[in-house]
């Protein structure tokens, strides 16, 4: 279907309308004829009760004289109304092929016994939801029309059928006891309808046969016009359009035979041509411009090129320079600190008396020598990942340890700031697989963080824990400090940044300590979230993978 001609998508859509018009006009009309043939045998089937119904009150109204012989003398003949149309019936049946039937649900005889569609209408006849039945039924096998139409009692039938109930009247059958007015039976007429399907079906036929005379030659006139007024001069300009892609621009459609919309194309058409007549005539010219301007560029850019990479290496040589003066200097400042660390701690633990100063003075040495160790740890670490010298040491081991490390390791810190530090490590937890140091970093910044800016007398929380919905393992550190302002919150992962200027002066700090977590944790493939309110606190939420992730 994509690949035929217009010819032939036109003439198949117009076969389809075409057919599918004469369907629906044959259906409509077929409808039409059959709801007019049973209206005409309607019309027909009441004439002929009315008929029957005449012959019945002829014979009522001849009774008497036909039972009285001339001497005056009563006589039953045995002839009366119900045997008078019967008989009548019967011959009309000989002659017509019609069945015309006096039926009751409880007749004196059983041959005129009631079928199921006269037993419906004399249930509708007696509910009085109906006057007359009437519709095309299946009788014995074959498509017939019925008519069925009430007979009521008359005071002249009140002899054979009224009180009292159970005489016998003249022809030996005990009264009803019926009163005038009561259904006494039914009159069922009914008519072959071969005749009118047939001249239906004839109908029809010819119908077919017409239109489909009228499709072929429809078609036939469609498609002449169609390809001479369209599909030819279509062509021409197709063959024009294959001798400019060989590169034959000299080409003239002003002859094409061709009227209307087909016409002005082709002198568009032709027009284009020419247009590019003149455009290829000047293109190898247009191209030794363009040539000599995009190798002028290429010049240009070759020289911007050599400029950008001298720069990129002196910045290169000045950025490592710059890392390997901030890793020579952090790793000279931390070995003397670690020493200072080491005799504090040795000094407090000895058991000579000292007086109250002296206490607070190396506690206070300790705690100042142990920010400081994390501060040039920070600036170390930084240094390490800027080189790109930074490699995680995968192994497993348990949350519970390294906590319990940082707990005691800052525990002092809290101490001394009268802060109560508390730390939970949830029993679902598993064992990990990460780099054990850098988590420890990573726990460590986030705690000193939240002591450096909780006043006195605040609480720091650790909380470990398995979120199932991410399928990581949850670290969350929270505390009840001076809190960030909302407008801070997206600088605070920057380096060398603090959400408050003056944070420097008050609790002092490099800003490096959420930068460094925030590399740490994008390492092991985490992330980090914060919620913080304003003089209320803030809780840091780490999510690292395990390791225990099945492929």
């Amino acid at each position: 279907m994509k690949n035929m001609k217009l010819r032939g998508k036109t003439t198949i859509v117009l076969i389809v309308l075409l057919v599918v018009s004469v369907a629906l006009n044959v259906a409509w009309s077929d409808m039409t004829q059959r709801e007019q043939a049973e209206a005409e045998m309607l019309e027909k089937a009441r004439i002929l009760g009315s008929e029957m119904d005449a012959v019945w009150e002829f014979m009522d109204m001849n009774q008497a004289r036909i039972d009285t012989d001339s001497d005056g003398t009563y006589n039953f003949k045995g002839l009366y109304c119900a045997i008078a149309g019967k008989s009548i019936a019967k011959i009309l049946e000989r002659d017509t092929n019609y069945v015309i039937r006096y039926t009751n649900q409880d007749p004196r005889k059983k041959a005129s016994m009631s079928d199921e569609y006269e037993a419906d209408a004399i249930r509708m006849f007696k509910d009085g939801t109906a006057s007359e039945k009437y519709g095309i039924e299946t009788f014995e096998g074959q498509e017939v029309f019925r008519y069925v139409s009430p007979i009521y009692l008359e005071e002249s039938c009140l002899d054979c059928h009224g009180d009292p109930a159970g005489e016998l009247d003249v022809t030996g059958y005990p009264k009803e006891g019926m009163d005038v007015g009561d259904l006494i039976g039914v009159t069922s007429i009914i008519m072959p309808i071969d005749i009118y399907m047939s001249g239906i079906q004839d109908n029809v036929t010819r119908q077919i046969g017409y239109f489909s005379f009228i499709i072929i030659m429809v078609i036939l006139a469609v498609y002449f016009l169609i390809t001479r007024m369209i599909t030819h001069p279509l062509t021409q300009v197709e063959d024009a359009v294959e001798q400019i892609e060989g590169g034959n621009f000299e080409v003239n459609l002003e002859s094409i035979q061709a009227n209307g919309e087909i016409k002005d194309l082709a002198m568009k058409f032709d027009f284009m041509a020419a247009e590019l007549r003149d455009l290829y005539s000047n293109l190898e010219r247009q191209v030794e411009v363009r040539t000599a301007q995009l190798e002028s560029a290429n010049e240009m850019l070759e020289e911007q090129r050599s400029q950008l990479a001298k720069v990129n290496e002196e910045l290169q040589a000045e950025n490592q320079y710059q890392s390997d003066f901030l890793a020579i200097m952090s790793h000279e400042l931390r070995t003397p600190l670690t020493s200072i660390i080491a005799f504090t701690e040795i000094w407090q633990s000895a058991n000579a008396a000292r007086s109250d100063d002296e206490a607070a003075a190396v506690r206070e040495v300790k705690e100042n020598g142990q920010l400081l160790l994390q501060m040039v740890n920070n600036i170390l670490e930084m240094a390490r990942v800027e080189a790109g010298r930074t490699e995680l040491i995968v192994e497993p081991f348990d949350m519970m340890d390294l906590i319990g490390l940082v707990e005691r390791s800052l525990g002092f810190l809290a101490e001394q700031r009268s802060i109560e530090l508390t730390a939970v490590v949830r029993p679902d937890v598993p064992i990990i697989n990460a780099d054990w140091e850098k988590i420890r970093r990573i726990v460590e910044n986030l705690v000193s963080n939240a002591i450096k800016f909780t006043r006195k007398g605040g609480h720091v929380r650790i909380e470990v824990k398995y979120d199932r919905v991410r399928e990581q393992l949850s670290i969350e550190v929270s505390d009840d400090g001076v809190g960030i302002k909302e407008e801070h919150l997206s600088d605070i992962f920057e380096r060398f940044t603090q959400s408050d200027k003056s944070s420097y002066r008050r609790y002092g700090g490099s800003g490096l300590g959420l930068a460094v977590v925030k590399e740490l944790v994008e390492m092991h493939h985490g992330s980090i979230e914060v919620h913080s309110v304003y003089k209320k606190g803030s809780t840091f939420t780490v999510f690292i993978p395990t390791g225990n992730e099945k492929e």
